[in-house]
């Protein structure tokens, strides 16, 4: 279910949004007459401020792709190298399509790194690919025509790898959904509707809407960074203290802590302490009431209830404590990697389970008192749970 969720929030939601956008200019086309001239010069301002945000920000996928689109709107406008372009506009298409379909599998790396020639070398080795594949195609036609059905002329089979990647690139942005995926996927539809269907959108829109969804990424791939940690997923210290700026008087502060984590580290390893971390995360997530979860740092985390009293959030950090208390955990047998499928039917019975438990003290906010006095006491009330003998919620 959290897949789905999670492609539907970096894929699909993104798409429809891109799709209502450009729908939306393609209706008003007429009324934005008076902007033409402005529309047309956005893409030499906004692809160059692209490619600098992301390279500032290491999505060097990006920054190539920012400046692949501004060399070909550049050649595209321009009177002489526009003749180059439209006597190899298949090539181009071809060269494009393999240089976003390697794109969407490959990793952001500094631009001052060995990394950057190897894709250098990509993107020609792609542009190469793209006119041997268009020579073969002219080469061997009558050869092809005797062999192959009616239904595979030539006009189909030189766009055959068009088909092709945009398959493969939509199930890839949709399997493995982020923002950089889709991005890829989005900057290869319009890439092809643009040598497809030209007369759709004009080309300036469709690399300004191309350079303002590459920002709208690297900035929202930033703040994620910053204000979600990486390995549970859940909000950071960053951004709870970020959300005490906009609390009211009346609020409840729980902090929660893994008991005998340390020791549970110690026994099964730091992959098997990993693996607790996300599951005890995902558990806190799930929380009702309006509670907003954090991961405090190390076993520790945070829930903040707006507008509620300690007393109204009991039941809830009840359930959180059960739900994490009532999960067994199946520990993964290192061995099991080097065994056949058969073996590893016998063992799967065997497999070892463990559970673990939560400590929670939680505190009201009082009038006069300062966030950090409400966490404090909310800390104290952790340490009298710890102290009862853990596994409780203690106020």
């Amino acid at each position: 279910m959290s897949a789905i969720y999670h492609s539907c929030r970096y894929f699909f939601i993104p798409m429809i949004a891109i799709g209502l956008a450009l729908t939306l200019f393609q209706f008003n086309q007429g009324q934005l007459q008076v902007w033409q001239g402005v529309i047309e010069q956005l893409p030499y301002w906004l692809l160059p401020a692209c490619i600098a945000i992301a390279l500032q920000f290491n999505r060097s996928r990006l920054a190539y792709l920012a400046a692949f689109m501004l060399a070909y709107f550049v050649c595209t406008t321009n009177d002489w190298l526009g003749t180059i372009e439209q006597e190899y506009a298949e090539q181009i298409l071809l060269g494009g399509t393999f240089i976003m379909t390697w794109f969407a599998f490959i990793k952001d790396r500094g631009l001052l790194s060995p990394h950057s020639l190897v894709r250098l070398m990509g993107i020609i080795v792609s542009f190469a690919a793209a006119f041997g594949w268009l020579w073969l195609n002219t080469e061997f036609k009558p050869l092809l025509d005797q062999y192959l059905p009616e239904l595979f002329n030539v006009d189909v089979r030189t766009l055959a790898p068009l088909y092709l990647c945009i398959f493969i690139v939509a199930i890839r942005a949709a399997w493995q959904a982020n923002l950089v995926n889709t991005s890829i996927f989005i900057s290869l539809a319009l890439w092809t509707a643009q040598f497809i269907r030209p007369e759709t959108l004009p080309l300036a829109v469709s690399m300004t809407a191309l350079a303002s969804i590459y920002i709208l990424t690297v900035l929202t791939d930033s703040y994620f960074l910053a204000y979600r940690d990486e390995l549970t997923g859940l909000a950071s210290r960053r951004a709870l203290f970020n959300l005490v700026l906009s609390l009211g008087r009346k609020y409840s502060v729980a902090m929660l802590d893994i008991d005998h984590f340390k020791k549970f580290n110690d026994t099964y390893g730091h992959d098997v302490g990993d693996q607790v971390l996300k599951l005890v995360a995902s558990k806190i997530a799930g929380v009702r009431g309006g509670g907003r979860a954090f991961r405090y740092g190390g076993e520790e985390f945070t829930i903040i209830f707006p507008r509620k009293d300690s007393s109204s959030t009991l039941d809830y950090l009840e359930e959180v404590r059960e739900s994490i208390e009532e999960y067994d955990i199946v520990l993964r047998d290192e061995k099991r990697k080097s065994q056949s499928k058969a073996t590893r039917g016998k063992t799967q019975g065997k497999a070892k389970t463990v559970s673990v438990t939560i400590s929670i003290g939680v505190a009201e906010h009082q009038n006069g008192e300062t966030f950090e006095q409400t966490m404090k006491r909310s800390d104290q009330a952790l340490y009298r749970a710890k102290k009862k003998g853990r596994n409780q919620v203690c106020v």
